[in-house]
């Protein structure tokens, strides 16, 4: 009989480990479920989207374009909308925008490269581009003229600027340059450069003409150039100087003499006087054929000027940089300023004329006897009096300065019959 077999009894401390180890298992991968349970709970349900980035175009890294000037009516109408509204310089243009002046209004535009684009009264301009190339780096401003007068000046650190109208399309190679384009209400345009290079013009026809600095070019309404002119040089200021402080006793009844050195070719020229520079509201606007021009009637501040030159056919150069002189009344007893020079070079008697020849300061008024005489822009005066009288009389040449300061000289002279 086999021998009977004998079962070791379970210790109790045992047991109750094996319960409290198994439990503890139980318990944290409970606690391991619900922890991922609810994590991808709030991964899914109350997690905040990360921002999306996006890539953008290159129009719109680059800040395209700000009035930096308005005078007067000015109106934009942004892209895909159908409303004007007035321009503020706080405004940013963008590509589709529309400028438009009004009558005896003016506009001046700075895009991302620094260059600038001036609207005179009456024109209407698109911005069609301007931006930078992410991959090439290369900059480039379009506009499109659709009336009116547009000039532009870029600096050497901008890249290719393009105009165009309804029946050519300049552009303007990277570089420094100027021009301008004005379009007619008949939809001929003239095209003119000032400085640059590499400027072309492409023509509705499909002609293409290059364009060096102080050239022109006319293309009719069907798009048919002609032949390139050459545009007169830029005048040079002489008189009043810069800064220069003119005193009247009575301003309104003072005569100013503006004065330049004239440009060789050009047949007259065009000369503007305002109280402000951008010469929105000119007082003064005035085509002449000398080289100087009397202002009269000015009340007491300050006053800007400038001068262009205009070819025989009519095609007007580039503006001069503006002078800026101040008209002011004389105080009561105060003393006048120093006398202008004055010199007699030339006394010719010719009964009954005289031929004086000599020379003051630029923008001084000469008179003979009472009678004034033209002094040019280097402040030279050749004029010939005819005299009133024969015998023994006095010649009289004075001078008044641009401060109201009198130089004078005194000649007898013994006039034969006549």
């Amino acid at each position: 009989m086999a021998p009977e077999r004998q079962t070791k009894p379970r210790r109790t401390d045992d047991l109750i480990d094996w319960f409290t180890i198994s439990y503890r298992s139980i318990y944290l991968a409970a606690a391991l479920i619900l922890g991922l349970a609810a994590g991808g709970f709030y991964v899914f349900f109350y997690r905040p989207s990360p921002p999306v980035t996006t890539v953008a175009a290159p129009e719109e890294r680059a800040s395209l374009a700000r009035f930096t000037v308005i005078e007067g009516n000015v109106k934009l109408k942004t892209v895909g909308s159908f409303e004007w509204v007035s321009a503020d310089t706080k405004m940013v243009l963008h590509k589709g925008d529309l400028v438009r002046t009004g009558s005896g209004s003016l506009a001046s535009i700075e895009f991302f490269d620094e260059t600038v684009v001036q609207m005179r009264p009456d024109s209407l301009l698109t911005i069609e581009e301007s931006g930078e190339d992410p991959r090439t780096k290369q900059r480039r401003v379009a506009l499109g003229v659709s009336s009116g007068d547009v000039s532009y000046n870029k600096p050497a650190s901008s890249g290719s600027t393009q105009v165009s109208t309804p029946t050519v399309k300049v552009t303007q190679a990277a570089g420094e340059g100027a021009g301008g384009l004005r379009v007619d209400q008949g939809g001929e345009t003239d095209v003119r450069v000032f400085a640059g290079t590499g400027t072309t013009v492409e023509t509705r026809g499909g002609g293409l003409v290059a364009l060096a600095p102080n050239e022109a070019l006319r293309v009719d309404a069907a798009g048919r150039a002609g032949q390139k002119q050459t545009l007169p040089g830029v005048p040079v200021l002489v008189a009043p100087p810069h800064q220069a402080e003119i005193t009247y006793p009575d301003p309104a009844r003072g005569t100013t003499l503006l004065v330049w050195k004239g440009v060789p070719g050009a047949a007259s020229y065009r000369v503007m006087v305002a109280d402000t520079a951008s010469f929105t509201h000119p007082i003064a606007d005035e085509r002449v054929d000398g080289s100087q021009v009397p202002v009269r009637g000015l009340e007491g501040g300050k006053y800007y000027w400038r001068v262009a030159a205009l070819s025989p056919d009519g095609l007007e150069g580039a503006f001069s940089e503006f002078s800026r002189f101040a008209v002011v009344r004389s105080a009561a007893g105060s003393a006048p300023g120093p006398p202008p020079p004055l010199q007699i070079e030339t006394l010719d008697l010719r009964a009954p004329i005289l031929q004086i020849k000599g020379r003051s300061e630029p923008g001084a008024t000469v008179t003979v006897n009472g009678q004034r005489v033209e002094v040019q822009a280097d402040g030279s005066f050749n004029e010939f009096v005819t005299l009133e009288k024969p015998g023994q009389q006095v010649v009289v040449v004075r001078a008044v300065g641009l401060n109201g300061g009198v130089a004078e000289k005194r000649q007898s002279l013994i006039v034969p019959p006549f």
